[in-house]
């Protein structure tokens, strides 16, 4: 089966890695991170490159929910499967279960990794489940006034995802005196969308579209039109 990847730079590091062992990947590209804080833009651009690719089996969107940013996709008729999750951080958590243990009960906690230092506390508060759902529920104003108001993220340790690698080991050195709380890193759930498995994916088909869940568990579902 061929594949192409069309990934978040966050996942740099990791395939980098990955990819050396693997003949299955025909091509990859890698999209600048904060993107993610222009979800209309970043939908538009990840349109563009589906429709790109043209000799796959299966298009790889290394994405979540990112802010609603992959609800307005289309299939250009190559499947398009990607990551059950609304952000990065499931997939750095290595499961669903992990990242609930490290994230449930404070949704907008900031994270960093070796691809990117740390998230804008507000931008991150911007694509968490919480104001995904306010702002579902009550409109994009009256989310913003709440984040600006009321839960607004304050932590003063940010989560960083160790994989082992040089890169961590030259962040870490870097940032030796800053409040980081080191959890390691896992490779189970970028492992698995590579082979295409079922387990935490959504796979978008040609006339199908996207509909937000809004929880930890389904997260978005793929539906004919």
């Amino acid at each position: 089966m061929k594949k192409a990847i069309i990934s978040c730079a966050v996942f740099q590091p990791y395939l980098k890695e990955i990819l050396k062992d693997r003949t299955d990947i025909q091509s990859f590209i890698f999209l600048e991170v904060k993107q993610h804080n222009h979800p209309e833009q970043l939908a538009v651009l990840l349109q563009k490159e589906i429709d790109k690719i043209a000799d796959a089996d299966e298009i790889l969107l290394m994405y979540g929910l990112c802010g609603n940013a992959i609800l307005p996709l289309k299939s250009n008729g190559i499947p398009v499967r990607m990551f059950r999750m609304h952000d990065c951080g499931m997939a750095l958590s290595g499961t669903r279960q992990r990242y609930k243990e490290l994230f449930a009960h404070r949704l907008s906690q900031s994270y960093a990794c070796a691809a990117y230092d740390v998230l804008d506390s507000a931008d991150n508060y911007r694509m968490s489940l919480e104001y995904l759902r306010i702002k579902q529920e009550y409109g994009e104003e009256n989310a913003e006034y709440i984040l600006e108001m009321l839960h607004k993220p304050k932590h003063d340790t940010t989560i960083y995802f160790d994989f082992g690698l040089d890169e961590d080991r030259a962040f870490l050195e870097k940032n030796k005196d800053r409040s980081l709380e080191i959890v390691t890193g896992g490779w189970q759930m970028m492992l698995d969308l590579l082979d295409c498995k079922e387990a935490d994916t959504v796979v978008l088909r040609e006339n199908e579209e996207l509909f937000a869940i809004y929880d930890l568990d389904e997260v978005f579902v793929s539906k004919e039109k």
